[in-house]
């Protein structure tokens, strides 16, 4: 997994925005999205958590879906990031993906 890049901190902004994107393997697109359900209901039960949106891809020869992931302060979401519970979901999702998975961290205005 990379690094996600930061910007701001926690003291400077309050909502934080994480896009996290897959390229799922071909024929793991049915099992991919079990596994997204999934791993968003964890996310919901953390603290801050402000909601998940997902973009799907519309062509199968880029099948790279993007997850835009929100929560009220970058603390809260770094502990989501760094849960045991994501650690869980992101074994799981090995065999579905072709390559290890990209996050960008945005706070403040940026989003």
């Amino acid at each position: 997994m990379q690094d996600p890049l930061v910007v701001g901190t926690d003291e400077e902004t309050h909502q934080v925005t994480a896009i996290i994107s897959h390229f799922v393997r071909s024929g793991r697109e049915q099992g991919y999205e079990e596994w997204l359900h999934g791993i968003a209901t964890a996310a919901h039960q953390f603290k801050g958590h402000l909601g998940v949106s997902v973009i799907r891809p519309c062509n199968p020869t880029h099948p790279e879906y993007v997850a835009i992931l929100r929560f009220d302060h970058y603390n809260n979401l770094k502990t989501w990031l760094e849960s045991s519970v994501r650690q869980e979901w992101l074994e799981r999702l090995q065999p579905l993906i072709e390559k290890p998975e990209t996050i960008q961290t945005l706070t403040g205005l940026e989003t």
